[in-house]
This record gives C-alpha cells, sequence and structure tokens, in this order.
C-alpha cells in the first residue's frame, strides 16, 4: 500500500472516571456538564467531528439535572455523529464482580440506550479497566455486541519494571463456548493528542504486527473529562490536507470495527482464547476489603430477592421491579472499576456505603416479604409452638446448616423437630451478641422450603452426633476429618480425611498460616493502592487456643494472634454430617504497607489451579514454574514464560487445587475475596491491605500535594473485617466433587421464616423448580424485564455439553430461548415442553436464558 492508500480513523473521545480522585457529585455537576458541553459546541464548529461516549449512567444522569444538554447529545445521536458506545451501565470492572452482575451492566445499559436514543450498542468501550475473563466475549456476543476496545492491555508493566508487553491490537477474542467478538488494544492510548509523529509510529507498529494500513486514534482529554479541543481538531484538519500524509477521517469506533471485519475476510487476525489478564494493578484484587465484599453480599440479596419475588408473585405478590431494577442500578454503579477497585477516595466509599445500605435495606425488605407470602399459604399445622420454614435459594437439594435468631422467638429452652415430631440435633449459640438456634437442616427442596418446628426443650437432651472435641489436644472431628490445632503455631497441624485416609495439609508447614508480608514500593509513585510489592514475610505472634464451643452439632476452636497494632482472630469450625471444614477469621487491622494473606500448603502435587471466573472457570499456571521443556500443558494452551507474571490472579468464590493424577483435590471457599496466588502446591489467599488511596500528587499539574497525598483518610487501611472461607478435601477433581455447586451453598446460605400454626395449600415440603445434571447451575429466576413471564438463566459449568432438564412445579404453556437482553433478536428458539418439565440442549461453558409461561 502506497501512503494515501492507508487510513487513520480519528475517533473522539473524553473519558470520564465517574468516581476516583473526586466525588460523584463533582463528576454529575462539573465534570460530565462541562465536558459534554464543549464537545457539543465543538461539533457545532466542526461539522465533521464526531464524539464517542459509553456509559448509561452518565447519560442519565445529564438526562435527569441537564436536560437541556441531554436534549443536544440527543440531537447528534440522531445525526450520526455523537456515536454511543459501550453498552454497559458504567465502565465495569471484569474480574471481580459476578457472572450475572457483568450480563447486568449490558442489560441495563444498552436497553437504557435504545430506550432513550433507539441505538442498539456493538461496540463494548472498556478502555481503562484492569484486566477481562475469559468468559466476557460470550456475554457480549449473547448481549449483541460484536466489537471489544481497550487501551489497557498497553499497560503489561509495574513501574519501574520492564514491561511485558501484550503482543496483539487486532485480534479475534473467545470464550470457552468458542463465542468470538473482534477486539482492538488501541496502539496508542485513549486520551491521544493528535500528534502527527505520534500517529505514523503507531500506524506503522500496526502494519509491521497485523499487515493492515488502518489505525483508529482515540483522541481527547480525559480521567477528569475535557474531550477533544479546537486545538486537536485543527491539526487533524491540516492531516487531512497533507498529500503525503495517509488519509485521515473523523469516525465512529463502529465504523473502524467494521473496516476490520471487512479486512478480516483477508487478512487473518490472531485468536486469544484465554483471559486478557493485565500484568499490573494486582493489588486491586484486594485494596478496600469492604467495598468487595459488600458487592458480593449485595449480588446475592438482589438474587435472592428476584427469586423468591418471582415464585410469590402466584400467591398475589406483587413483583417489585422498579425497586429491583433502581437496586441494581446502584450495584453496577458500584462496581465502575475505580471504585470497585480500591483505588477511589474516601469521598467516593463514604458515598458507596450510603449505596450498599440502601441495596441491603431494600432487598432484605422485599426478600423478607415474598418470603413472608409463600409461608402464609403452607399449612403449618404440627409440631411445637412455632413452624419454622427453611428455604433454599438454590435449584438443587441440599443438606446444611440454619442458624435462627431467637430474638422473636418467645420458648424458653427451644428445641428443633422435624415433620415427624422428632427431635433435631440442635445447640445454641451468642453470635455479635445475639442469641441464635443451629441445626443441620436435610434434604431441602430445590428452590424450595422444608418445615420444622420449634419446640421448649423440657429439658437437657442428649444427641448422638458425629462431632467430637478433645479440648486437651485441640481436636476436632466428626465422620468425614479429624481436625488438630498445633498449640505452638495455631495452624491446623492436621487436617485428616477419614474418607480417603490422608492428610489433606503438608504436615511440614501446617494450613490456615496466617502471613504477613511487607508491601512498600520503593516511591509513592508505585501507585500503591493499584500495585503489589512483597517485601519480607512475617507471622503473627500466637496468644492463645482455646475451644469455644463443643456441641452437639459444631465444634469450635478459637486461635489469636497479633502483629504490630493488629489482633487475628481464627476460628476453625467443624459441623456434624458435612464434609468441609469452615473457618471465620475477624481482623482488626491497624498496619500501614503491609499485606495480609492465609497459606494453604496441600499434601499434593500438581502444576496449576482452577479459579472460578464470571459465569466460567479458569486453568492457570503455578507462577513459580520455570522450565519451558517440561511441556506442561493444561486446556486451553501450554505454559507461557509470561504466566510467571500471574503471581496474584482474580477469582470469586471457589479456588480448587488437584492432584496431577486427578484423584485427590481439595477447594477453597469464601464469601468476600478476590486475590489468590499458587505456587509450589502451596494455595495463598488475600485478606487485607494497608495502602494509602490516590497518588502524592496532583494528577494533573503534577505538582505535590499538602503531605505529598490525595487522599489523606486512615479508612482503607484500618477497621474490622470478617472473612468466612471453608477447605473442601474431596476425591478426584473438582467436577466429579461438585466444587461449583458447594461453593454456591457456601455463599448462599439456607434461608428462614418463623411461622405460626395456619392451614394452607402448600404442603409442608415444597420445590419450586429444580434442575439437573450436577453441570447445571440455575442462578437467575425473575419477572421479564418487558411482559409478566418469567426469566430464567443457567450454565453449564464443566466445560462439557449437556443437556438441562428443568422441572417447575406447574405445568408449562411455553418456552424458548433468548438471547441476554431478552429481545429475542440476537437468539429466539422454541423448546419442546412436556407438561412441567422441559429438557434444554446447553454447549459446553454455556450461557443459557429461557422465558417461561405458564
Amino acid at each position: 500500500m502506497g501512503e494515501r492508500e492507508d487510513e487513520v480513523y480519528l475517533v473522539g473521545y473524553a473519558h470520564i472516571d465517574l468516581s476516583w480522585l473526586w466525588p460523584r457529585s463533582e463528576t454529575i455537576h462539573e465534570i460530565c456538564p462541562r465536558t459534554f458541553s464543549s464537545v457539543l459546541n465543538l461539533m457545532e464548529t466542526y461539522p465533521d467531528l464526531c464524539f464517542s461516549f459509553g456509559s448509561a449512567q452518565a447519560y442519565s444522569w445529564m438526562e435527569r439535572y441537564y436536560p437541556e444538554i441531554f436534549r443536544r447529545i440527543e440531537r447528534f445521536v440522531k445525526e450520526g455523529r455523537w456515536e454511543v458506545v459501550g453498552g454497559s451501565w458504567v465502565e465495569h470492572n471484569a474480574n471481580i464482580i459476578s457472572g450475572e452482575s457483568l450480563v447486568r451492566q449490558y442489560l441495563m445499559g444498552k436497553r437504557y440506550f435504545m430506550e432513550k436514543f433507539g441505538v442498539d450498542v456493538k461496540v463494548a468501550w472498556l478502555p481503562d479497566c484492569f484486566g477481562f475473563c475469559w468468559t466476557m466475549p460470550q456475554i457480549l456476543k449473547k448481549c449483541g455486541i460484536d466489537y471489544f476496545m481497550t487501551a489497557k492491555l498497553n499497560w503489561q508493566i509495574e513501574r519501574m519494571k520492564p514491561p511485558i508487553p501484550f503482543p496483539h491490537h487486532v485480534f479475534w477474542w473467545q470464550s470457552p463456548d468458542g463465542s468470538r467478538v473482534l477486539a482492538y488494544q488501541t496502539v496508542g492510548g485513549y486520551n491521544d493528542r493528535v500528534v502527527k509523529e505520534r500517529i505514523l509510529a503507531q500506524l506503522e507498529k500496526l502494519k509491521k504486527l497485523h499487515k493492515i494500513g488502518r489505525l483508529m486514534v482515540v483522541f481527547g482529554h480525559g480521567d477528569h473529562g475535557g474531550g477533544p479541543t479546537k486545538d486537536m481538531v485543527e491539526r487533524a484538519l491540516m492531516m487531512k490536507k497533507d498529500p503525503s500524509f495517509p488519509k485521515v477521517r473523523f469516525s465512529r469506533a463502529e465504523e473502524y470495527f467494521e473496516e476490520l471485519k471487512t479486512l478480516s475476510r483477508d487478512v487473518k487476525f490472531p485468536v486469544v482464547n484465554d483471559e486478557l489478564y493485565l500484568k499490573t494493578h494486582r493489588g486491586t484484587f484486594t485494596t478496600e476489603a469492604f467495598v468487595k465484599k459488600a458487592n458480593r453480599r449485595c449480588e446475592v440479596l438482589l438474587l435472592n430477592a428476584e427469586k423468591f419475588s418471582t415464585l410469590a408473585r402466584r400467591f398475589g405478590f406483587r413483583y417489585p421491579q422498579a425497586e429491583l431494577v433502581e437496586c441494581w442500578k446502584k450495584l453496577l454503579f458500584g462496581q465502575v472499576h475505580d471504585q470497585i477497585d480500591g483505588t477511589s477516595i474516601d469521598d467516593v466509599y463514604r458515598d458507596a456505603a450510603t449505596d450498599y445500605a440502601d441495596i441491603t435495606h431494600t432487598a432484605q425488605r422485599i426478600l423478607n416479604s415474598a418470603l413472608k407470602t409463600i409461608s402464609s399459604h403452607i399449612s403449618t399445622v404440627g409440631g411445637g409452638e412455632y413452624a419454622l420454614v427453611v428455604f433454599n435459594p438454590l435449584a438443587w437439594e441440599r443438606n446444611d446448616i440454619v442458624k435462627v435468631s431467637l430474638s422473636s422467638i418467645d420458648v424458653t429452652n427451644p428445641c428443633v423437630l422435624d415433620l415427624k415430631g422428632e427431635p433435631v440435633p440442635y445447640q445454641l449459640i451468642e453470635e455479635d451478641g445475639e442469641q441464635m438456634l443451629i441445626f443441620l437442616a436435610e434434604d431441602v427442596p430445590a428452590l424450595g422450603y422444608k418445615l420444622y418446628y420449634i419446640a421448649p426443650a423440657g429439658g437437657e437432651r442428649g444427641f448422638e452426633t458425629d462431632i467430637a472435641v478433645r479440648e486437651c489436644e485441640n481436636i476436632l472431628e466428626n465422620r468425614f476429618f479429624r481436625v488438630r490445632i498445633d498449640p505452638e503455631t495455631g495452624c491446623v497441624a492436621s487436617l485428616f480425611d477419614k474418607r480417603n485416609d490422608r492428610e489433606v495439609f503438608d504436615g511440614s508447614r501446617g494450613g490456615n498460616l496466617l502471613e504477613i508480608y511487607e508491601d512498600e514500593p520503593p516511591t509513592a509513585w508505585g501507585e500503591p493502592a493499584w500495585n503489589i510489592y512483597l517485601g519480607r514475610r512475617f507471622e503473627p505472634e500466637l496468644v492463645s487456643v482455646e475451644v469455644v464451643e463443643k456441641g452437639s452439632v459444631r465444634g469450635r476452636v478459637r486461635i489469636t494472634k497479633v502483629f504490630g497494632r493488629s489482633k487475628f482472630t481464627q476460628d476453625v469450625i467443624l459441623y456434624m454430617n458435612t464434609p468441609r471444614v469452615d473457618f471465620e477469621l475477624r481482623i482488626d487491622w491497624h498496619e500501614h504497607h503491609k499485606f495480609a494473606k492465609v497459606s494453604f500448603p496441600f499434601n499434593l502435587s500438581t502444576h496449576y489451579a482452577t479459579y472460578e471466573i464470571p459465569y466460567g472457570a479458569i486453568q492457570r499456571f503455578d507462577h513459580s514454574l520455570d522450565d519451558p521443556a517440561c511441556e506442561i500443558s493444561m486446556p486451553p494452551r501450554k505454559w507461557e514464560k509470561s504466566d510467571r507474571a500471574k503471581f496474584e490472579v482474580p477469582a470469586l468464590q471457589w479456588v480448587d487445587v488437584t492432584d496431577k493424577t486427578g484423584e485427590y483435590g481439595v477447594s477453597l471457599f469464601n464469601d468476600s475475596k478476590h486475590g489468590f496466588s499458587f505456587e509450589a502446591n502451596t494455595l495463598r489467599m488475600s485478606l487485607v491491605r494497608g495502602q494509602r488511596r490516590g497518588y502524592p500528587f496532583h494528577v494533573y499539574t503534577l505538582r505535590l500535594l499538602p503531605d505529598s497525598w490525595s487522599d489523606q483518610s486512615d479508612n482503607p487501611i484500618v477497621g474490622e473485617h470478617l472473612v468466612r472461607y471453608a477447605i473442601y478435601p474431596h476425591k478426584g477433581d473438582w467436577k466429579s466433587a461438585s466444587t461449583v455447586r458447594k461453593a454456591y451453598e457456601f455463599n448462599y446460605p439456607l434461608l428462614t421464616v418463623v411461622e405460626p400454626h395456619h392451614e394452607g395449600e402448600l404442603p409442608p415440603s415444597y420445590s419450586f423448580i429444580r434442575v439437573s445434571p450436577e453441570n447445571i447451575v440455575l442462578t437467575v429466576v425473575k419477572k421479564a424485564e418487558d411482559s409478566e413471564e418469567t426469566v430464567i438463566r443457567l450454565y453449564e459449568v464443566h466445560d462439557e455439553d449437556a443437556k438441562a432438564e428443568i422441572y417447575f412445579d406447574k405445568a408449562l404453556s411455553e418456552v424458548y430461548e433468548t438471547d441476554l437482553m431478552e429481545w429475542s433478536k440476537y437468539i429466539k428458539e422454541k423448546v419442546p415442553v412436556s407438561g412441567n418439565y422441559v429438557r434444554v440442549p446447553v454447549s459446553h461453558s454455556e450461557i443459557k436464558t429461557l422465558i417461561v409461561k405458564f
């Protein structure tokens, strides 16, 4: 190609971090209106200028607070010069939010853009997010998005360390199920300045790497907004007139991607069948623990509220769609990358705390009302003083521990009876100052309930259970495990798996070991809230080991340790008839530039671990491997040198380490953590960091700030944290052990309603929806967005083709598959119905959405 055959696509853009080094109010009332007004005025002056912007939340603010600006945007959208991109509610994190949160980002965002502008967004736009999960292309495709743009993969570098460059700028990005989107990693950044020499260098790099002479340059001031300037536009116009310069055009991003798609007929772009891991900013998986725990809690609560509100509709319950949508929008805003990643200022997190409290209050009220509505239609006549309705929010039958507050139960010395009136082993405990009753509920029906009864005990009861506690030896035991705590270290010296006649931990080190690392950058420019700089390792000092519970349902050993000004209270808990070991860790954290982890050295040998990611799983190598000649491989690829950089990786509810023989493994569940590392058969879970947010300088002027920091708050450093996690040893691999379902059970506990005795049309044990086989997990039951039908969503979790069998409690009229948008625009296929049952083919790792009519 000659130079004039090459072409530069100039896409105007203004990156706006909605809540980062400034509060949300500043974004709403200063950054957005200033930026949009400036861009709109520039577009009035230069009729060829195009501008692209995403984040439905920002448009929603303009619609509400600045309707005149919104109307001007509408006009330019209609003219085709203001391009709506992204399709998501905000520019979200794509590693540590749930798969359903990712779906809702686009469900809410694309629907808003279609409603307000009549635009079906085709370009995902996440220029500044810190890495992207492997499953994202499928979510994008099933939301009707064909293209993906980012600028962040250029950042494969720690401060003051050599780069490990991402190898592509144009590529097909593929999910485990085979879905693909055409992806563009900008050659420059997302705040380009339209400089001739830079553009030529970028074009040359793209031609050398991909053999194409088409370059997209995303230009305009950003982060704090700004957008294109008159000088930038004038420079571009001069380039257009220069006959020696490649062709230049102001463009929409979608036009560029359409050109790439055309070129792909003749040029073979590489395929990346993997996550897009960012080799920097790894600390953000852990920084600001509060916001990550609150996000997980609200995700669980909203899905439960939707499920039971949908089931309660048949009993006259009014589905609170508007309230649920508002809760989801608040949660989705909180997933904007800077905020949930923990790098924003304290003002942002004060606003976030209010949002999470609002979501929790509203969603819990909705859930309680829905459960109470269903309970009022159950025949609760039976023994005892009260009926206790135990609800299961998951779509398979399960056994699990139930906790019941005694604050609303007026029974002296209460006990638990089953449906036959027989006593059930129970235990009275105190938790956070509240009297509780716990027991093991068995065979609780899938997405349904089972009745128990609360009655006066009439004296001390003794139960034969499998729980044994030997105080003098610090040993807990049930029929599955024997756990011994070392009185000298406080670690789990032995976790013996009785079923498999095997020690779970490496006995030379012990498990559940607390580790504290120095974590201080060489200079403040090292972005301590973002990046990890592990130095010397310490172990907290042991204060005490004591048995604090010894009952029919559970035994509990408490280990207390201190480090610096911080205190760690580790409880090891073993429940009756339960094949896992639970841990509760309370941290009173007061350390600066320190990183707390908990480690588990397993008694097995393997080269990789498996991690849950949004709506899927991924295998990652032991980051300490360094010999490519060993030909280590795993799906979907062989070991590479760049795998050494994955010394801290993201995950959701579970991580599994299975021996290379495939005969034995151990899963780790958690309720709020996202940072993990695996090396030399040892799995570590990151707990809390003591890092300041922000920068030691003003992010635009580079002037030093008073005391050198843009956020003086100690809030991200000090405070109390409660972390729940569990070890689940198993025969075989994580698939045969049903690790995914067990992790859901850990995160979605059984729910209870105390109910008086009354008649009702529902029986004492009942299932509304049941799904099989084991590798199918149902996550969503909700009212459809645009109709009175019911939407269910499920996904395949073992990367194996399956036939999903779904049983409902009443006859079906019609069922059809739809897309994630519920538009039936990208996918619509009728599913054969047989009474109250459907059988649906689900491909390996596929997300499937069905609309159900009764």
